[in-house]
């Protein structure tokens, strides 16, 4: 599918919004893949899922917090050094106003934010992490190339995930722009000269936009600014499996356009990620009624991984709280090479299932 067969409206109202920054020297678990590879190393293993201080929000003290969190995991009997790593990750996260999924051990620590909140805390003290409210986030969540466009050209970004990248600015011909003067033939002649250049930045500015879609893997570009100029740019990017969006989210010069885009993006990616499981869910549940390449079940579902048939392994993201060894399917899964998928599929027996590289 091209992205010509998705060019989209956005009337969602502004939220305001906080920009999770990246800091250096920190561990972020970036991806699905980032967030399975933490099951293969050693335990103890200690994963929180906390709120972090709000930018700007006085009384809001993460080192208070962390002091009450650590006493709980204490209690829980952590390990010290897991406990130390953990407090170098928590005491040198900025002020974001999200919450995240933080896990250590010994060795080392990493970090997620959680865009979508959980509406509950978790602490968990084991041999394994317990990652389910990372794997949420970050399963089949696609990066987002964002521009704020006008008819001189574009400021360019990348979203990935809670965090707006500034990358460059393209600004194609000024001269003539808004010429108008006149009447009769010279105002058409003149009209005409101001579309040509136009469509020319249009044309570098989609350009280059496909150029950092193929950098950075996007899935998705979200425009906005002027409406001619953001229909011009849809009208001429080009990407296999690109889909354009149209945003509302303010002009290429306008203050708060940097928040509105990440806020768009983030809203844009979230729809993006829904369609994807709903997807997998779907032929889930087609190869479950033909009985051949899928099996639900945990009984069912840990044979599959134990004779390496298993090619993608499915989680009820509503219900894993309640699955007592899911963080140890979850590992042998991905250790035979299996993708694992957050799902809603309620239907799934034990809240597990999978699809099989091969038949019985």
């Amino acid at each position: 599918m091209s992205k010509r067969s998705a060019i989209e409206t956005d009337q969602t109202p502004f939220r305001p919004a906080h920009e999770a920054v990246e800091p250096e020297g920190l561990t972020r678990l970036a991806d699905s893949k980032a967030v399975l590879d933490r099951y293969r190393l050693p335990g103890p293993h200690v994963t929180v899922v906390m709120p972090i201080a709000t930018p700007g929000r006085a009384g809001d003290n993460m080192n208070k917090r962390w002091s009450a969190t650590r006493a709980d995991l204490r209690h829980l009997g952590a390990d010290e050094d897991a406990l130390r790593q953990l407090e170098r990750l928590v005491t040198s996260l900025p002020p974001s106003g999200y919450e995240a999924l933080v896990t250590a051990n010994a060795e080392s620590a990493a970090y997620c934010w959680l865009i979508t909140p959980t509406g509950e805390s978790m602490m968990r003290v084991g041999s394994l992490p317990s990652l389910m409210p990372a794997l949420i986030e970050m399963g089949r969540r696609p990066c987002v190339v964002t521009a704020a466009v006008d008819r001189v050209g574009a400021d360019l970004a990348v979203v990935d995930h809670a965090h707006l990248e500034a990358l460059r600015s393209v600004d194609g011909e000024e001269d003539g722009i808004h010429k108008s003067a006149g009447d009769g033939w010279d105002q058409a002649r003149n009209q005409r000269h101001s579309e040509v250049i136009w469509e020319r930045n249009a044309s570098e500015v989609a350009k280059e936009i496909g150029r950092l879609a193929t950098k950075y893997r996007a899935q998705v570009v979200a425009l906005t600014g002027d409406r001619r100029a953001v229909d011009l740019v849809a009208d001429r990017v080009d990407g296999p499996n690109l889909t354009v969006r149209a945003v509302q989210s303010g002009g290429r010069h306008e203050p708060d356009t940097r928040l509105r885009l990440l806020a768009a993006a983030i809203s844009v990616a979230s729809d993006t990620q829904a369609a994807a499981r709903h997807a997998d869910a779907d032929r889930l549940a087609e190869e479950l009624g033909q009985q051949d390449l899928a099996v639900d079940g945990e009984v069912h579902t840990l044979q599959a991984i134990a004779d390496h048939r298993v090619a993608k392994l499915f989680v009820d993201a509503d219900s894993w709280t309640d699955r007592t060894h899911i963080d140890e399917t979850i590992r042998a899964a991905h250790v035979d090479g299996a993708e694992v998928c957050p799902t809603s599929t309620p239907a799934l027996t034990d809240g597990v299932g999978a699809l099989l590289r091969r038949a019985y």
